[in-house]
Parts: structure tokens; sequence; C-alpha cells
């Protein structure tokens, strides 16, 4: 009997201890990510949107959307923080800086995620949610979107201990 729980527990550990499937280069990865801030919650937030919108880099580009870089930026929101014309030079220098300068994407989501913090008011799953759906954060696809971080979030601390 010891030998079969021993067996299941094994078989158990094995089969959950990578769920997201990080390599240890993804775990470097995340430390730098995690490194960037002294606030918890928004730590957490940007290691697993780097993971759910691009694989920690590794698919950066969503062309059907035009969102670009490990944060998945989308271009029009980009521009219009920037204060420059939408125009097809603007749209190629941007998109090209959020895939090839990880400090401006990284600071591009801060202050995406900071701003819909200050209109949710500190509401985490508004805040995810709004990162994908903007203002449409209660629908069906912004609500997912928001359980999906929150799963990896747990992941990332409770299975990769990060």
């Amino acid at each position: 009997m010891q030998k079969i729980l021993l067996s299941f527990t094994l078989l158990f550990s094995f089969l959950y201890s990578n769920s997201l499937g990080l390599t240890q280069k993804d775990i470097i990865s995340l430390k730098k990510i995690k490194s960037l801030t002294n606030d918890e919650m928004m730590k957490y937030t940007l290691m697993a949107i780097a993971i759910k919108e691009s694989s920690l880099g590794k698919n950066q580009i969503n062309s059907k959307t035009n969102d670009y870089g490990p944060f998945q930026a989308n271009i029009k929101t980009v521009l219009s923080r920037q204060k420059v014309a939408d125009t097809p030079e603007n749209r190629a220098y941007y998109a090209n800086k959020l895939l090839n300068d990880v400090g401006f994407a990284t600071a591009n989501a801060i202050i995406e995620l900071r701003y819909w913090r200050k209109v949710h008011k500190d509401n985490w799953a508004r805040i995810w949610s709004s990162y994908n759906t903007g203002y449409k954060y209660k629908s069906n696809t912004g609500v997912k979107y928001a359980q999906s971080i929150f799963k990896i979030i747990k992941k990332l601390k409770v299975e990769y201990n990060l």
C-alpha cells in the first residue's frame, strides 16, 4: 500500500511540477521581470501577462490584433500614449520598438496596468480583464482572461516558488 501511495505521489508531483512548461531560461526571464518593481501584485501580473500573451517573448507578434512585444501591447494604444500620429511609419517604428526594446515594452505594460489600476481602484480582477478587453472588462472574454492570469499567478507562487 505504501508503495502505491508513494508511486501515486511521485507521479502526481511529476505531472504537475511544471504545468506551465517553463524552461530554466524562462525562470531566469521571470526573475528579471519580477525584479523590475517592488509592487508585489505588479510583479506577478507582469510575469503572468508575459506568459499568457507571448509565451515569455517567444510569440511577440499578433498581426490579427496588431499587438506586439512580450506583453502584447496594442499598437493603437501605444501610438496614442506616445502622442504620435497613427501612420504606417509610426506603426512600424513603435512595433519594432516593442519587439526589440524590452525596457520600452515593460514600461509600456506598467503604464497600461497603472492606468487600469487607477480606473478600477486596485481591483486586480478588473485590471487584468481590462488589460485585455479595455472597458469591456465585464465581457466573457475579459472575465476568462482575468481568470487565466489569476491561475498563472497562483502557479508561479505555489508551484514555481517565484
